[in-house]
Order: structure tokens, then sequence, then C-alpha cells
């Protein structure tokens, strides 16, 4: 029996002491649908690396990842303040999704900044965006209406500035962007939006979480691409440094994935709207050095299997993924400092410590070869590993009253914090 549905509804804002709520499957689509715009821009990063561009590789990644990372953010933001699942917003994510196909499309002339296709694609989706507020000004809670007409006006306004963009002289490219980016960025707060007054924070943790696990699927894919390829391609090389270096890096990223639901602190609802910002826009850094670490692990198969086609010596191909895996240490690190109250010196130490390894071990790549320096980088993520379990247990053991997952290193089931709670 076919369910009976209004075609078009009122926006309601969802109620934040909801209990817990599931991502629905329009937004598991869209984050898949981001997977593309994230293989592809990984992908470019790996080939400008290969041909010697690191610098100029790098930046256009940055800049790319950064414009599909904001979209994604902005979308999921507003889907977890807003109930609404009626034809109009469906139809408005296919034309945001549509317009990811062309971020990805855009990418390979955004990494030689060459924004054309990209700030098109963009553009149609920050309108698209717009449109979404639109409907909860017409529509939405009246308290809402403040905020909404904010949003509208900036983010429009915003959105002519990229269009202007593109008439920038290339000179000027890298300086006019990252300052109408930083612009760009900025609108929530300009629009005096508090993250803390509406949505449900354990959904918001749970679709942040999502999207780690997608970028570090895409890590997997990306590695196994590259070895697959190396496989196929009747090159003659020795099996054994690339079956060490597979090994390796499955155990870096399930040694990531550990870390980051089981250490990474989840409490930034509790010290307020600045804390909740730093948590959401610190992620950018944990979602993008993920990525990279897939094409780095790439970039070292390939300096393995064809060493004449990689433009780089044996410690920078090494210190691309090392560099990630530090990343993503420090700035899981940085977001429990804001977010939790009081961590543990010795939990600050080891996370401190294994970055500072793995780059050590790139660094000295020309001695203990690439697949050793992985190796090394693999130990120190498990010994990360194996000191937060036994800390976690001794916490339990101290007070076995207490869930594990709700001790001082965070947890990804805290409940939502009203308001009246927070202060």
């Amino acid at each position: 029996m076919v369910e009976a549905k209004r075609w078009r509804v009122p926006i309601a804002t969802r109620d934040h002491t909801e209990g817990h709520r599931q991502a629905t499957w329009l937004e598991l689509f869209f984050d898949l649908a981001f997977v593309v715009a994230v293989a592809q821009a990984a992908t470019q990063f790996e080939h400008a690396a290969a041909d010697g561009h690191l610098g100029e590789g790098l930046l256009g990644y940055l800049f790319v990842f950064a414009a599909i990372w904001w979209i994604w953010v902005s979308f999921t933001w507003f889907a977890n303040f807003f109930d609404t699942d009626d034809v109009p917003y469906r139809l408005l994510m296919m034309v945001m999704i549509a317009g990811s196909l062309g971020l990805a499309a855009g990418v390979p002339q955004a990494a030689h900044l060459d924004f054309r296709i990209f700030v098109v694609s963009y553009v149609v989706m920050r309108l698209a965006y717009v449109a979404q507020w639109a409907r909860v000004y017409r529509t939405g809670d009246p308290a809402m209406r403040g905020l909404a007409a904010r949003i509208i006006v900036l983010t429009t306004v915003v959105q002519l500035g990229w269009v202007a963009f593109l008439l920038v002289p290339m000179e000027w490219r890298v300086e006019a962007w990252l300052g109408w980016f930083l612009l760009d960025l900025a609108v929530p707060a300009f629009a005096r939006w508090n993250p803390r007054l509406g949505g449900h924070w354990g959904h918001i943790k749970e679709r942040y979480g999502l999207f780690t696990i997608i970028v570090l699927g895409e890590a997997v894919a990306a590695a196994t691409i590259a070895v697959s390829g190396a496989v196929d391609s009747g090159l003659d090389f020795d099996t054994a440094p690339l079956l060490t270096l597979a090994g390796a890096g499955l155990v870096i990223v399930f040694a990531l994935w550990w870390i980051y639901f089981d250490f990474a602190g989840g409490h930034a609802f509790d010290r307020g709207p600045v804390t909740v910002y730093v948590w959401a826009y610190a992620h950018y850094f944990v979602f993008a050095a993920v990525a990279a670490l897939g094409a780095g692990t790439a970039l070292a198969v390939e300096r393995i299997t064809d060493p004449g086609h990689v433009h780089l010596g044996d410690r920078t191909v090494a210190l691309v993924p090392a560099v990630a895996v530090a990343v993503i240490l420090l700035t899981t690190l940085m977001i429990e400092a804001v977010s939790e109250h009081g961590i543990p010196a010795g939990h600050v130490a080891a996370k401190v410590i294994a970055a500072a390894v793995a780059v050590a071990a790139a660094l000295l790549a020309p001695v203990l070869t690439i697949p050793g320096a992985a190796v090394v980088t693999a130990l120190a993520l498990t010994g990360l590993v194996v000191h937060g379990v036994a800390e976690q247990h001794l916490l339990y053991r101290r007070s076995p009253e207490a869930a594990p997952r709700e001790a001082a290193l965070g947890s990804s089931d805290h409940r939502p914090t009203t308001p009246g709670e927070a202060t």
C-alpha cells in the first residue's frame, strides 16, 4: 500500500532534544555522490606529485577539496537543523548532486588554477542551498526567518563574488581565492547562526563520522587500484616491498579509524558555539588528510613498481602519507583540546609522539625504504591504539559504573545538550 504524502510541506525546525536520529537515505546518497569528486581530487594530486609538481598539486588539491568539503558541510548542517523530505527538497538535492558531478569534472582544470567549470558548478550548488533557505524563510519556523534572511543575502552576495573571481588575472588567483573562500566560510558566523540552538548533536556527529568512513574507504580504494594496476602492468618489480607497503597501509588506515572513532573528542556542544565552529571546521583537515593519505599510498606504490615514472625521491614520496597521518593526529588532538573538559597528558604525548615518528620515518626513507617507513608508521599508530585501549580500560576499572565510551577520551554516542544544560 502506497503511503499518502503531500508533495510539499512546510519546513519544520528539528528538536535538539529528540532521541536518536538515523541518517536518511537521501543524506547517504548525497555523501556517495561526493565520493566521485573526492576521488578525482585525490587522483589529480597523485598525478601532479608523480610528475614532480608536488607544490602546485598540493595547492590545487587543498583548494578543490575545500570547495567540496564546504558544500557538504553546508548541506549537512542544514539537513540537521530542518526536518523535510518533500518533492521540492528532493529536487533541489538533485541539483546539488548534479553540481557535485560538475565539481568532479572540473577538478583537473582547477588543479591548474583554471576554475571555470569548478566555479560554475559550485555556484549552482550554493544557489540551490539558498533556495532551501528561502523555503525556511517562507514556510519555516518564524524564529528562524531572521537567520534565513541573513544567510540568503550573504550567500548570494558571495556567489556573485565567485562569478567575478573568474575575471581575476591568473597571477592573483591564489590570493583572491583564499580571501573570498574565507569570506564564504564566515557566512554562518556573520549570519549569527548559533549551531547549538537546533538540530541534533548525535546526528551531526554521525554524519561527520560517515564522511570520515567514506574518505577512509576512498584511501583504501586508491591504494587497492594502484596495487592492482601495478600487478596488471607487466612491469618487472620485486613483490615483497609492494606487499609490505600494502600490509602496512591497511594497518595505518584501520588504526586511524580506531583512533578517530574511539579516542577523538566529542563534547564540543558542551563548551559553546565557538567550540562547535572549531570542531566543525577543523574536520576539513581530517577529511583532506585522509584522502591525501590514499593519494600518497598510491604514489608510493607507483614509486616502488615504476620508479622512472615518479619524478620525486623516496624521502618526498614517503613524506606525503606520513604528513597526512601527522595532520590527522594533530588535528584530532586540537579538536579534543577545545572540546573536552581536560584530556590526559599521556594521551596528548602519545599522539604527538606518533605523529613525530611518522614524519621522522619518512625523512629516513632513503635508509628505511618507503615500505620500511610505512611499517614504522603502522607500528607507531598501533602503539597509539594500544595506549588508548589501555587508558580506557584503566578508566573503566577506576569507575566501572561509567560506560567506557563516555570516558574522558570522548564518545561518539554523546546525547544532545540543551542550551540550559550547556550553560
